[in-house]
């Protein structure tokens, strides 16, 4: 074991056993629960024991080489009344946890949003983005900073409850977007695989909102966009990396 400072004050206990260790942040929210269930040998760490808007609470990450990184605000019906706070969690919060990892050579596995395409469909990698509304702007926001990670993967990404929880479901907004069991596992397998980084879409079969929801609620209701959107991922990438 190796002793190390990573802030003033701040002495750490840094492991040299050779096993890699997983950190999830927002160790409270849906993913994160899930990705336990993939393997329970990652750590959950809170807001209350990691918050990513301070900084001195990332000594406790020091035993840990990947960082999956879900904390974030995502509620986008409370942006506009939140916007400092969507701005200093989304944007500075990851800035931190990137600066982070880039004095501590960690990996950064960043869970950003399929928002960031502009809607028009089958969106690769390499397509320029758009955000579609303030709250995928804030995930693009923390995008910029995790880039800088020399080891860093971004996971464009969408994922519900293991329910479908509405009444409505759109048949002419289109999507990748599958439910949180099904899409953990396959977060979980392009963390752990440090040969994977950059951006990376992960998501199943293009369908309709509609479509999706009738998956697992057969009572759900069909209803219509004034103007179609398609935010369907080409996932290649994903399927050639498995």
């Amino acid at each position: 074991m190796s002793i190390r400072r990573v802030y003033p004050g701040d002495i750490h206990i840094h492991s040299n056993d050779g096993i890699v260790r997983i950190a999830v942040l927002g160790g409270g929210g849906l993913l994160a629960k899930h990705l336990h269930k993939c393997d329970p040998n990652i750590r959950l760490f809170t807001k209350e024991e990691v918050d990513i808007t301070n900084p001195r609470s990332f000594r406790l990450l020091d035993l840990y080489d990947i960082i999956i990184h879900t904390a974030a605000l995502i509620d986008n019906t409370k942006v506009n009344d939140n916007r400092v706070n969507f701005i200093d969690t989304n944007i500075v919060g990851t800035s931190n946890i990137s600066n982070y990892c880039i004095h501590y050579d960690k990996r950064l596995v960043y869970i950003s949003t399929d928002y960031v395409y502009d809607g028009t469909g089958n969106h690769s990698e390499e397509d320029p983005v758009k955000p579609y509304n303030l709250y995928a702007w804030s995930k693009l926001g923390g995008e910029c900073s995790v880039r800088f990670v020399k080891n860093h993967l971004i996971v464009r990404t969408s994922f519900g409850k293991d329910e479908f929880p509405y009444e409505y479901g759109y048949d002419n907004l289109y999507t990748s977007k599958d439910y949180v069991d099904v899409i953990s596992p396959l977060i979980m397998e392009v963390s752990k695989n440090n040969d994977i980084q950059g951006v990376i879409n992960v998501g199943t079969e293009r369908k309709s909102t509609y479509d999706y929801a009738i998956k697992r609620n057969p009572n759900v209701k069909v209803n219509s966009l004034e103007q179609q959107k398609d935010f369907s991922l080409n996932t290649n990438k994903l399927t050639n990396e498995k």
